[in-house]
């Protein structure tokens, strides 16, 4: 995959994650959007802070400079590890918490039964289900009064 290709699953993959702080303790991309809006809020007055400082300090201009590079990435960085998780294979413990949500979804007419399974199950695709889910089944959905419902942890 290419890196322009990274970047924008990170964008879109960042777009598509719910914003439920009872996900996020199961997620880290979650933790790491909120990160990276932060960090987007919060860089440009920490980069004109350290001009500043550079200018009246009389600092060293590559220490300056390369301070402000890594400041410059942290956003970056993180919408790459976006774009990688996105197209990442679910592992075994959330195939089977994608198939319980899948098999509710298709009790209540919602989604229908496709007999091709040819596509890879990628955490992309879990973050659409889980946005349908949270849509048409409420705010506990995968939840279940037994114990045998697999639950969403990683």
């Amino acid at each position: 995959m290419k890196l322009m290709q990274i970047f924008k699953s990170g964008q879109a993959y960042m777009q598509l994650c719910p914003k439920d702080k009872e996900l996020s303790h199961s997620f880290p991309e979650l933790k790491i959007i909120s990160y990276i809006k932060t960090a987007s809020k919060y860089l440009p007055p920490l980069i004109i802070a350290i001009m500043v400082w550079q200018y009246y300090m009389h600092a060293q201009i590559a220490v300056t400079t390369i301070t402000v590079l890594f400041a410059l990435t942290l956003p970056l960085q993180g919408i790459l590890w976006l774009g990688k998780r996105a197209q990442s294979p679910l592992p075994l413990n959330l195939v089977d918490c994608y198939n319980h949500i899948k098999a509710q979804l298709i009790e209540k007419k919602i989604l229908s039964k496709d007999k091709n399974l040819s596509n890879k199950l990628t955490f992309e695709e879990f973050m659409k289900l889980i946005n349908l889910a949270k849509i048409h089944l409420g705010s506990y959905f995968g939840q279940c009064d037994d114990s045998s419902s697999p639950s969403i942890k990683e």
